[in-house]
């Protein structure tokens, strides 16, 4: 029998294993003992069983070879009688197994603590007390107090710094005055950007628009100024040509622009030679009733027209030469037609505004 837990062989009958200390239980004790000599019983039939397979096998096989030499077997009896042969069938041996105890694990050896060398403790050294050595103190010498000199008190420059601005503003006042008069003369449209700011700028229009009509309408006055009527045509639609020469009861470009220019009582060929125009917005009227308007050109001009904006616009020439100078009010429709970025321009003057169911 051997031992559950370390596996030594241990005699039967033994209550603790002489090995390890272990308890066998009887029970397990006499379990073991069962079955190792089942195990033996079992072997030996085995054995048997094996043994008498095989000597019926052989006997089967040479059942044949026994009725074919029987004769020869006859013959040889008194031999075989002289000389018997005993078989002699050797039994398979048995072994049981070696039963091999396991080794015991050898477990590393406890590691060896160090060896602390207790250090010698030094009592620290008392510090020497060096009394301090106190130097003889400073003798203060009393001040004597002086009385603060009176300072003259200086005159303030302001008054007089007020004085010298005012006096720079208004000597700027007066030059912007004296410029505001030139200008009057000689480039009424600047006079006419100042009118503008004065009033707010409620001129109906952008800068980039003011600019634009202005340009157009100096272009016109230019062509008279040129006498130069294929040039005045231009900037006239093709449809309103003729009623605008009506205006001043023309027939053709080239006797408008003559008659604006050499008329006695209103051309400007009087004012001297070389003459220069430029151009002062007055005012501007946003028409609002576009279809209004688009009947009115059906009627004046036989033309079918969707308008995309219209304006009204109160125009000064002002045309200045070597020896005079003199505004010309007038009266000019800009319109956008639709789908359209360039601006059209009619001279329509005062007479026709109804025509187009307009005022002033």
């Amino acid at each position: 029998m051997f031992c559950a837990k370390c596996g030594n062989q241990i005699p039967d009958g033994v209550k603790f294993c002489p090995n390890c200390g272990e308890k066998i239980a009887e029970a397990a004790a006499q379990t073991i003992a069962e079955v190792t000599q089942t195990a033996e019983t079992a072997a030996q039939n085995a054995v048997q069983n094996v043994a008498e397979a095989a000597q019926e096998t052989v006997q089967e096989a040479a059942a044949p070879v026994v009725e074919a030499a029987a004769p020869v077997v006859e013959a040889a009896a008194p031999v075989a009688e002289a000389a018997p042969v005993q078989e002699n069938i050797q039994q398979p041996v048995f072994q049981q197994p070696v039963y091999q105890q396991p080794q015991q694990p050898v477990f590393p050896q406890q590691p060896q603590q160090p060896a602390f060398q207790q250090q010698a403790f030094q009592q620290p050294q008392q510090p020497v007390y060096q009394q301090p050595v106190y130097q003889q103190q400073p003798v203060y010498q009393q001040m004597m107090y002086q009385q603060p000199q009176e300072t003259k008190k200086k005159k303030s420059k302001a008054p007089l710094i007020i004085i010298i601005i005012l006096l720079v503003l208004l000597l700027a006042a007066g030059g912007l005055f004296a410029w505001v008069n030139f200008l009057a003369d000689d480039v009424p449209e600047a006079l006419s950007f100042m009118n503008v700011l004065n009033k707010g700028n409620d001129l109906p229009l952008s800068e980039k628009q003011q600019k634009e009509f202005t340009k157009i309408v100096k272009n016109m006055d230019q062509a008279i100024i040129d006498t130069d009527g294929d040039a005045y045509a231009e900037c006239i639609p093709t449809y309103a040509q003729k009623f605008v020469w009506s205006v001043y009861g023309e027939t053709s470009a080239d006797a408008f622009v003559k008659y604006l220019y050499g008329d006695k009582d209103n051309g400007i060929a009087g004012l001297g030679d070389d003459l220069k125009v430029s151009e002062e917005i007055v005012s501007v009227k946003k028409i609002s009733d576009l279809d209004d308007l688009a009947e009115c050109f059906d009627d004046v001009f036989d033309k079918s027209i969707e308008f995309e904006a219209a304006y009204l616009v109160t125009n000064n020439s002002c045309f200045k030469g070597d020896e005079d100078s003199e505004k010309y009010v007038d009266y000019y429709l800009f319109f956008q037609e639709e789908d359209e970025d360039e601006w059209n321009v009619i001279l329509i003057g005062e007479e026709n505004l109804e025509k187009f169911n307009l005022k002033k």
